[in-house]
């Protein structure tokens, strides 16, 4: 007996074609995935975790800043920090000091472990930023730049219900 033939599948029966964009679209997610990967890898080496590294950099960068405006800046949810915070003042590398100015303010520095702490993993995210540019010009790197830059304002407006 011979094999059925499978039917052509009808135009209405097929997907959508993929809009414009779809596949540079697919590239930075792919790249995104494989950073978050890479660099999870090389900190778990170093004993972080991505969120800590966010804390570590950002206070490292910008001492004093306060908590309110480290949760605004890191890419972790405002009760993640307060966690975070918490957890890396018990490991000895976070302070949180009152403002002079006003006392409800707390200012976050880094102790000497933090700051060392932080030191090897801006270190890590060095290496990996310098090997994810590297097969890049400048002039393609600050097209990227005012690309992802654009494609922000449009998400930031979709997000806030603006668009």
């Amino acid at each position: 007996m011979p094999a059925a033939k499978t039917p052509k599948p009808r135009k209405s029966d097929r997907a959508p074609s993929s809009p414009h964009g779809t596949l540079a679209w697919l590239a930075v997610v792919q790249a995104y995935n494989l950073c978050d990967a890479v660099m999870t890898a090389r900190l778990a080496a170093i004993g972080l975790r991505v969120g800590e590294h966010e804390v570590l950099a950002t206070i490292a960068t910008t001492p004093g800043i306060t908590q309110q405006a480290l949760a605004a800046r890191c890419f972790v949810a405002k009760s993640g920090v307060s966690m975070l915070l918490t957890q890396m003042e018990a490991k000895g590398w976070v302070r949180r000091d009152s403002d002079g100015a006003d006392a409800r303010i707390r200012r976050l520095t880094l102790t000497e472990d933090g700051m060392a702490m932080a030191q090897k993993c801006l270190a890590v995210q060095a290496e990996l930023v310098t090997a994810m540019v590297a097969p890049a010009t400048e002039d393609e790197l600050a097209t990227v730049a005012d690309t992802m830059n654009r494609v922000s304002v449009v998400l930031e407006a979709l997000r806030s219900g603006k668009a």
